[in-house]
């Protein structure tokens, strides 16, 4: 290191570093058990993605389903209600026009 730095900047960088032996760093075996072990979360991951994906579009669609039954039912029952009310209005109106050919 005093070659890169000077001997005072590598003394004070060593000093920094935290006290740890051989035991703490990774060797080329560590990484690749480590490797295989993020490879198995990654597809752990990516089939509980695709679980999620499968259930939230069975969900919407349940959800859309019930909201077009529900749409209907509401059309429906407005439309016999405003059948009824202009067939209400329709018989005043004739109730109306034959009292006043009787008035007349």
């Amino acid at each position: 290191m005093g070659q890169i730095l000077s001997e005072e900047a590598a003394d004070t960088l060593m000093e920094l570093l935290p006290p740890v032996g051989w035991a703490d760093v990774a060797t080329k075996t560590d990484l690749h058990y480590l490797n295989g072990d993020i490879k198995n979360l990654r597809n752990e991951l990516k089939s509980d993605i695709d679980s999620l994906r499968n259930e939230l579009k069975s969900d919407m669609l349940n959800l859309q389903l019930t909201i077009e039954v529900n749409v209907r039912k509401l059309i429906h029952e407005q439309t016999k209600w405003l059948i009824t009310t202009m067939i209400a209005m329709n018989a005043v109106t004739v109730a109306v026009a034959v009292a006043l050919s009787k008035l007349i």
